[in-house]
């Protein structure tokens, strides 16, 4: 490994995820570490702020998974304009349409995956001009889902004819970065969503098969795009 590559990590939680078995010992292992540490460099030194001029439209997030503590930062006013855009489009790439189960206690689920939200979040920057509910995925086995939009109207959309679902719009992982506030936030989730990836399918995918499916490998198009990883050829 380059000089670059060998430096550490952003936290001992993120050596401790290397070396778990799941992780290390596939075939693909340097590689995957010294992307990711390259990535990490670059985040790292990276000065960028993603976080939007109007304070109000910042949604803070926080979760924790693989001894990582993770806190991101979404443009939900971004998220408007971003839906707006592709509402237009034959095919919604980036924002999926989900129905959600509800329970007769009120938690909200998706197959295996929980999701959770603020009904008190303030959420200042949202207009009744779109009372759309948008969540995202976390790192987690299975995953956490949140609503990172429309968490105030949640609650609204049961009623004595609807009290078992909530229509909502799931966010694409690949394009969730589009809306942090910085390259680290933006490098970690994907890290941990890579980590999680591997730690599923431990000992079920094949490391030829399992490889292309992460992120740091493909890219991710918000890696490319946000210049923390070159295109590939």
């Amino acid at each position: 490994m380059s000089d670059r590559a060998d430096k550490p990590p952003l936290s001992p939680a993120v050596e401790a995820l290397y070396q778990d078995p799941a992780i290390r010992e596939r075939a693909f292992y340097p590689d995957f570490r010294r992307g990711w540490n390259q990535l990490f460099q670059r985040a790292q030194e990276s000065a960028v702020s993603y976080l939007p001029e109007n304070p109000d439209a910042v949604y803070s997030l926080s979760h924790s998974w693989g001894g990582l503590d993770l806190t991101l930062h979404f443009d939900q006013l971004k998220m408007a304009d971003w839906y707006a855009r592709e509402i237009n489009r034959r095919s919604q790439a980036i924002f999926v349409p989900k129905r959600l189960k509800r329970s007769r206690t009120g938690v909200l689920s998706f197959h295996d995956s929980v999701c959770r939200y603020e009904p008190d979040a303030a959420e200042p920057a949202l207009t009744d001009d779109l009372k759309n509910v948008i969540a995202c995925a976390l790192p987690g086995l299975p995953p956490e889902l949140a609503v990172v939009y429309g968490n105030k109207w949640v609650n609204a959309r049961f009623t004595r004819l609807k009290r078992s679902s909530l229509n909502l719009f799931l966010l694409n992982t690949d394009y969730v970065p589009a809306f942090l506030g910085s390259p680290t936030e933006v490098a970690l989730y994907l890290f941990m969503m890579d980590c999680c990836i591997l730690k599923e399918n431990c000992g079920k995918v094949k490391d030829e098969e399992l490889r292309p499916l992460l992120h740091i490998f493909r890219p991710s198009p918000m890696l490319v795009i946000k210049g923390l990883v070159k295109p590939q050829a």
